[in-house]
């Protein structure tokens, strides 16, 4: 076999050498013998591929039909009903309506093989729940209107008889842009007797076929989700409210622009167990007053009527009377779980200690912040209360009689945009070491946030001291560290505590500099 790793030029290799007359005789006689052998290897080669193909060719006539058989057993094809749809039913989402999409549930489904489609078609449960996104009618071809048309009367039909849970989201069509009545919207008037869960975002012209609907026709309504734009949703007709006043309904949600007062709503509140409420004013000519709205009186006066709530959500949009006074007699919420006061006109006013609501356990006060751990999540619901506190909404004395009132808080947040003016050094210690006797986990946030490293080093200490000691602490100072926290607590950081603290001194102080904007102007050049 001839090789030639013995080549005279094999330092010459892979270099910019140029070989005299001569030399190229000697390189060409070389390479004869080589070049002969790699023709016979090459030819080998094309040969083993030919017996190679052939052999793959054989592979697949017996392959294919083994497959087939196989196919014919396969565990997948043997499934119990009941457990196939049990599969079908875990696929669909849940925390939103199924989506139109061919690439989720349930609609993929159909589209695995034949049975799956058979199954999947003439099982009206996966069909209980669809999500219509919006479609401009103005500039979609007519096609895809036509198609997304004929898609949800096809699905709406697959759903049989089963309650209906819809959504309608559609941000882009108004009745001046010369959409007229909405097809979607009139498409669920004729199975209006299933709706179960209404959820509709979009203008409030073309949301009204379904909210004049009473309870004839919408008779196992439980949730009405309305989130309006533009026009305001309640006129002056009583019909623009029919769907308020339907017996069975038990959640609401309303985020409105009314002049119409709330509390004047036809809700049948004593059965609401879940209400959201962001009812905005209506801006009036400049001689005029701003009307709708809920002050703070207002707001507590919807707890007042929703004695079986379990879930709360109240946003103060417009100023209390002048002279008005905060009724502040009981108010007995035995069910209440969550409640959430905000606003821009939300203040703290001393009613702690009229609300009764010994399962609460998620409290949210105020434009609260949400950096940070999400107490929300990681607080138990073992009797223990995570609270969010917007503290710029709070006095000294009214934050102490917040957290006096709150003895169960385990995790508590506490926003500001100048945390340290309401909280001084020796406040903050002294409220924080001994209220709250079972808090495991505190957050401090706010841009000026600027409580003292010390004061922060004493109250870690001292709550680690108590029956109760905390397990995290985390923080966010708008200001530069003067003191390693974390070195001094490594103690108890070895023994389990968490502690995350950040520094944002803000913006340096401005200095001169002569190669300021040369970066950007060598860029024109």
């Amino acid at each position: 076999m001839s090789s030639l790793t013995d080549s005279p030029f094999a330092d010459r290799l892979n270099t910019n050498y140029i070989p005299s007359d001569s030399e190229i005789v000697e390189i060409r006689t070389l390479l004869m013998d080589p070049t002969d052998e790699l023709a016979r290897v090459e030819a080998r080669i094309e040969e083993m591929e030919i017996v190679l193909s052939q052999l793959k060719e054989l592979r697949a006539s017996l392959k294919t039909p083994i497959d087939a058989h196989r196919t014919l057993i396969s565990p997948l094809r043997r499934i119990p009903q009941d457990v196939l749809l049990a599969i079908f039913s875990s696929c669909l989402p849940s925390e939103h309506n199924a989506l139109i999409d061919p690439a989720e549930a349930p609609l993929l489904l159909g589209r695995i093989c034949r049975h799956w489609r058979d199954v999947t078609y003439t099982t009206p449960m996966l069909w209980s729940s669809i999500h219509i996104p919006c479609l401009d009618y103005l500039h979609a071809p007519p096609n895809m209107i036509s198609g997304l048309e004929r898609t949800v009367e096809a699905w709406l039909e697959r759903s049989s008889a089963c309650p209906l849970s819809v959504s309608v989201f559609d941000d882009i069509n108004y009745p001046s842009n010369g959409v007229e009545k909405h097809p979607l919207i009139l498409q669920l008037l004729p199975i209006s007797r299933r709706l179960s869960h209404l959820t509709l975002v979009g203008d409030a012209e073309l949301l009204r076929p379904i909210l004049r609907l009473g309870s004839e026709s919408l008779p196992v309504l439980k949730r009405i989700w309305i989130q309006a734009t533009r026009h305001q949703i309640f006129g002056d007709d009583a019909d623009h409210t029919n769907a308020l006043q339907i017996p069975t309904l038990e959640d609401v949600t309303l985020q409105i622009t009314s002049d119409a007062d709330p509390l004047a709503l036809p809700l049948k509140w004593s059965q609401l167990t879940r209400i959201r409420l962001e009812c905005h004013l209506v801006w009036r000519e400049w001689h005029r007053p701003a009307a709708g709205g809920l002050d703070i009186g207002g707001a507590f006066e919807v707890l007042r009527r929703c004695p079986y709530l379990m879930h709360c959500e109240i946003r103060v949009t417009r100023p209390s009377k002048d002279g008005s006074t905060l009724d502040t007699s009981p108010i007995t919420l035995p069910h209440l779980r969550t409640l959430v006061l905000s606003g821009s006109y939300f203040q703290f006013q001393s009613w702690t200690s009229h609300l009764v609501v010994p399962k609460l356990w998620a409290l949210r006060l105020g434009e609260v912040a949400t950096e940070g751990p999400a107490i929300r999540s990681s607080a138990t619901r073992d009797g223990s209360l995570s609270a969010d506190i917007d503290t710029d909404r709070f006095t000294s004395s009214g934050l102490h009689e917040l957290l006096r009132s709150f003895p169960t808080i385990s995790h508590l947040r506490l926003s500001s945009s100048n945390l340290q003016q309401l909280l001084p050094d020796d406040v903050f210690i002294d409220l924080l070491r001994d209220l709250c006797p079972i808090m495991t986990n505190i957050t401090l946030l706010g841009p000026s946030a600027g409580l003292s490293d010390a004061a922060v080093l004493a109250f870690v200490k001292a709550r680690m001291t108590l029956p109760t000691p905390l397990q995290q602490f985390w923080a966010r100072f708008g200001r530069a560290r003067d003191l390693d926290i974390v070195l001094e607590v490594q103690s108890f950081i070895s023994d389990g505590l968490q502690v995350s603290i950040e520094y944002f001194p803000g913006f340096p102080q401005w200095e001169f500099r002569p190669h300021n904007g040369l970066d950007v102007l060598s860029s024109l050049y």
